[in-house]
């Protein structure tokens, strides 16, 4: 546009040469190189006006923002690109533990010899009793450990894992046998029983949890100089590794077909009541067993406990609000698939009957999708739409799933959530990872997105609302800024080619540049999300930035307001030779139009270069000629020019002079843009454009400021004229604020044209 305009420009100028139209008849350095010279500064400030150079600035502010106001939602966000990225998001792969759950792992169930009974109460014999108490204590991790409770709470704080923290609980019930337990004290069963076998202890190993073996053992050495290793976890897993079992009153039995499938329906049926089952198994030894899978062998069951990990109140409404924001929660979890599908429904993930396709164990996945470690996408395609619940998982099932969504034929936008050290891949893989702040690992933070503080699932959520304000704050600014664009860009092209100037000057320009890019990025990029932006589906990945709705604002409230300057550009001002007195000027159509306050608002004299409203005079002979001494028509008597020295100047028009015409299309211009910015706050078509703007502090301070900021462009002596403004009368004044607030009543007007006959997607 800039290129083009200077050359129509130049082209027109050599014309007028050629033609030796009025003041072009011979070259006069002090006119026509300032002439020139106004033709580059057009092209320059068109060039400044067409580029959007206020996006970047919109964007960042918006995400830098959103980063900060994430935080008090409890996401601590890495990566700026991921709250945009979220907003996208069509798939949460969430993990069950801490995150759908409250994590206060508490043994509810414990099964032994064939026998159920509550945790609270169990009828163990002393020397069964304490077998369970060591098994549970010796085989856990040393970090692991029960703080005080905090005010009104009987459980203690949970200090590392919380399975593991469960356990000890009940370590220190079966220990006090009924008794309170002082969590203050150091005569808690479970500090005994470190302190009997400390972790230095010669002879001492641990076999650590591994996701293939989903189990962890550790090996003691017994004051009689043999070992003993304690096993632990998922209970059908350390079952069939078995030979023996407890019996309720001591001793030890053959663990044959008839007991083992009674100890497999014991544990469907904590799955049915949405425990997690973990077993217990002891082996005693007469050497020192270095091999993992020689030490897992030969196992005597002690028994089995069935874990209760309550979800979180909020997580159901969290699971709700997902589905109507058009997105899918799918757990994936290692606990049993009967224990994640009833997890899973109480959640809400699965709705009424669980249906074939929805709960499916890592193994078959795995064999399934990946049978040769390399995912099959052909062999996913059938799997994934189905999918909610993954049991029994390892985290290479999760990135596999990840990898899968991600190239699925209907394109994901995949979030997954991680906190071991395992978990980095498919965090990593993940459109947005997101890791426990809580109980996640430095790996997994590190690999992470970001990091939900509190392992909330509702955190996830408030997520999903940022990035979607995120990405409608920068749509704002673009619709908002595009239109501003459309419209400078025309009244300075137009201006340049049709006047030989633009009607704003380049320093009002700047000041427009100024409130309608850094400070209008302020006001916008800055809206707090509201629920609406969970009542309708994500924006696909191929969707383009300009909706259709965006293309109908900008080019309806364009055409509007190029429509109203182009009236006050060429309409208004009375046309008047130089030095000529108002009384005596050719008046404008608008002239005697009265205003409000009794002033004729309109009869003002024409900022336009007086080369172009006397260029039908000029061509009658009303220019008058250049002064020639040997010519006598060329001046009066007394050989005074008939063209005063200044007349040429005056033709081609000067940002030195100020008129009330220009200003008022300077004003009305600024003000439209103004009064539109608070229509660019809706880009889904709303009614009701003031919803929400009283909350909203810094946009009602942006906006006033700005107004404030015109006003005193205008008004205040020796700034406008820096600005090539004059003051306006009252008068002026209401016309200018009439015309800019019209944008808002036209803007319900243009709600009513369809969106449809207008381009975007």
């Amino acid at each position: 546009f800039a290129f083009f305009t200077v050359i129509v420009l130049c082209i027109r100028m050599y014309l007028s040469f050629q033609a030796g139209l009025c003041c072009k008849e011979a070259w006069d350095h002090h006119v026509h190189w300032s002439e020139l010279l106004s033709f580059l500064i057009s092209g320059v400030t068109i060039f400044v006006v067409a580029v959007p150079e206020g996006l970047p600035l919109a964007v960042t502010i918006a995400l830098a923002f959103s980063v900060k106001k994430m935080l008090k939602d409890q996401n601590l966000v890495r990566h700026l690109s991921a709250c945009e990225t979220m907003g996208g998001a069509t798939t949460i792969c969430s993990d069950k533990t801490g995150t759908l759950t409250t994590s206060k792992m508490t043994v509810v169930k414990i099964f032994c010899g064939g026998v159920t009974m509550d945790a609270k109460a169990p009828n163990l014999p002393d020397a069964l009793s304490q077998t369970f108490i060591e098994a549970a204590v010796v085989n856990t991790m040393s970090k692991t450990n029960l703080g005080r409770p905090l005010a009104g709470l009987k459980l203690p704080q949970y200090q590392g894992n919380d399975t593991e923290c469960g356990l000890l609980v009940m370590a220190n019930n079966l220990g006090a046998k009924g008794e309170p337990v002082d969590y203050e004290s150091d005569d808690q069963t479970y500090r005994k029983i470190r302190k009997q076998y400390p972790e230095d202890q010669a002879g001492r190993k641990q076999f650590t949890f591994s996701s293939d073996r989903k189990r962890m053992s550790t090996r003691i050495k017994l004051p009689n100089g043999k070992f003993r290793i304690f096993c632990k976890g998922a209970a059908e897993m350390v079952v069939d590794l078995c030979k023996q079992r407890y019996r309720p009153e001591g001793g030890v039995e053959a663990f044959d077909a008839k007991a083992r499938a009674e100890t497999i329906k014991v544990i469907d049926e904590f799955a049915d009541l949405a425990l997690r089952t973990i077993a217990l198994a002891v082996r005693d030894v007469d050497q020192q067993i270095e091999d993992v899978k020689e030490a897992e062998k030969d196992l005597t069951l002690i028994g089995l406990v069935g874990i209760e990990d309550p979800v979180r109140d909020e997580v159901p409404d969290a699971i709700r609000r997902c589905r109507q924001a058009g997105i899918v929660v799918r757990m994936v979890t290692g606990d049993n698939m009967k224990t994640a599908a009833a997890i899973a429904k109480k959640c809400g993930i699965i709705q009424g009957e669980i249906k074939p396709g929805n709960v499916i164990d890592g193994k078959t996945f795995r064999e399934t999708v990946a049978p040769n470690g390399k995912l099959l996408q052909d062999k996913f395609e059938p799997l994934w739409k189905d999918l909610l619940v993954m049991g029994r998982s390892t985290p290479l099932d999760k990135h596999h799933l990840v990898s899968g969504l991600q190239a699925a034929s209907e394109k994901q936008t995949v979030a997954v959530t991680g906190d071991g050290t395992n978990d980095a891949p498919a965090l990593k893989k993940a459109d947005v990872g997101f890791a426990m702040g809580i109980q996640g690992t430095d790996v997994a933070k590190n690999a992470s997105d970001v990091i939900i503080m509190d392992d909330n699932f509702v955190s996830i959520v408030a997520a999903v609302k940022w990035g979607r304000c995120v990405y409608d704050n920068i749509c704002k600014f673009l619709q908002f800024q595009l239109t501003v664009n459309i419209t400078a860009i025309v009244v300075a092209c137009v201006g340049a080619a049709v006047l030989t100037q633009s009607p704003l000057t380049a320093i009002q320009m700047l000041w427009v540049n100024l409130i309608m890019d850094s400070f209008a990025s302020l006001a916008l990029a800055t809206e707090d999300p509201n629920e609406s932006l969970l009542s309708r589906p994500p924006y696909s990945r191929e969707r383009g930035v300009l909706s259709k709705t965006m293309s109908k604002n900008m080019i309806l409230h364009a055409l509007w307001q190029l429509l109203v300057l182009s009236v006050l550009i060429f309409v208004v001002g009375d046309v008047c030779q130089p030095g000529q007195d108002l009384c005596d000027c050719k008046p404008g159509p608008l002239s005697e139009l009265r205003g409000y306050f009794g002033s004729h608002p309109f009869k003002i004299p024409s900022g336009r270069p007086g080369g172009f409203d006397l260029a039908s005079t000029a061509a009658s002979g009303g220019c008058p000629p250049p002064f020639d001494e040997n010519d006598s028509n060329t001046y009066t008597r007394g050989k005074k020019p008939k063209r005063p020295e200044d007349y040429c100047k005056h033709a081609r028009g000067s940002a030195s002079d100020t008129t009330q015409h220009y200003t008022m299309v300077f004003n009305v211009f600024v003000l439209m843009q103004l009064f539109n910015e608070i229509n660019s706050r809706k880009i889904h078509n709303e009614i009701n454009v003031f919803s929400g703007v009283f909350s909203n502090f810094l946009f009602l301070f942006i906006v006033i400021g700005t107004f404030v900021g015109q006003v005193a462009l205008i008004e205040a002596p020796g700034v406008n004229t820096a600005f090539g403004c004059q003051g306006l009368t009252p008068d002026q004044w209401l016309i200018s604020v009439a015309l800019g607030a019209s944008c808002l009543p036209l803007n319900f007007i243009f709600r009513a044209i369809p969106s449809s006959l207008f381009p975007g997607s």
